[in-house]
């Protein structure tokens, strides 16, 4: 009885160590070979409200993985680790880039306490710089970002869900 009870928890320790490992693998960089741990680019969150808004948080990194967190109203309502092409990585970065964010007010809120908001948060260097909510108005830019980040997470969700 007790040897058999020495085997057993070698199977479990063996089994666990492999559960480990593949997690690791799985949590490596998708564009980069690099052994550094990527760093934030940007955290992208849409907050729900009284109906049926999308929320989710995406955090995109530097080698292009996306951490999804789906929470209500979204294909999955799971944790997610997705890869971003590196050419939509770097039109991303551009984009990002090009839009001046460290103008832009803090907040641009509305009145009505039944509208969603949206955060995206900027990061350089590994570090927050700018964090915008938004529920209605701001910049033209602002907006195309939001829709933007919104499209590319959705799609990279519908990808990874065709995958499985």
């Amino acid at each position: 009885m007790l040897i058999l009870l020495k085997k057993l928890m070698l199977l479990q320790l063996t089994c666990l160590s492999v559960l480990l490992l593949a997690g690791c693998a799985g949590s490596a960089s998708c564009n980069s070979q690099s052994q550094e741990p990527p760093e934030p680019l940007l955290l992208f969150q849409k907050t729900p409200c009284y109906g049926t808004c999308p929320s989710y948080n995406a955090t995109f990194y530097t080698d292009g993985s996306v951490r999804y967190e789906g929470l209500r109203h979204v294909p999955v309502q799971d944790t997610l680790q997705l890869c971003l092409p590196k050419k939509e990585l770097k039109e991303l970065q551009a984009l990002i880039r090009s839009t001046d964010y460290t103008t832009w007010e803090n907040s641009y809120s509305s009145p009505y306490t039944d509208l969603p908001a949206t955060y995206i948060t900027f990061y350089e260097q590994g570090r927050e710089v700018k964090r915008v909510k938004h529920q209605q108005g701001g910049p033209a830019a602002l907006q195309q970002l939001q829709a933007r980040l919104d499209s590319t997470i959705m799609d990279l969700v519908r990808q990874k869900v065709k995958q499985r």
